[in-house]
């Protein structure tokens, strides 16, 4: 009888440890696949990134011919600006002439 009860022992003690590694099993592969899909993620993000870095690079030098061009906008506005003022005399006197 003590030989019966104790192979049912080991029988159940085998069962929870049995239970216990499956748990533990099923633990690990989710883990596993958490960190996987963290690693694609990040993969992802990389492949992104370096994919974008060229637009970026090239909005950059576009911006700076943008700005090179409104520097020489505005030159050529100033001078504009002073041939009239330079020019409102004379264009006043022509006026004056025509009104007569």
């Amino acid at each position: 009888m003590a030989s019966s009860n104790w192979n049912q022992e080991t029988k159940a003690r085998l069962q929870e440890k049995i239970t216990t590694t499956v748990c533990d099993a099923g633990s690990l592969a989710r883990q596993v696949l958490k960190v996987s899909k963290s690693t694609e993620a990040l993969t992802q993000a990389a492949k992104n990134f370096a994919f974008h870095e060229g637009a970026v690079e090239n909005s950059y030098q576009t911006l700076q011919r943008m700005g090179l061009t409104t520097s020489h906008l505005q030159f050529q506005q100033e001078a504009i600006e002073r041939r009239c003022v330079e020019n409102l005399p004379e264009i006043m006197d022509q006026l004056k002439k025509i009104q007569r």
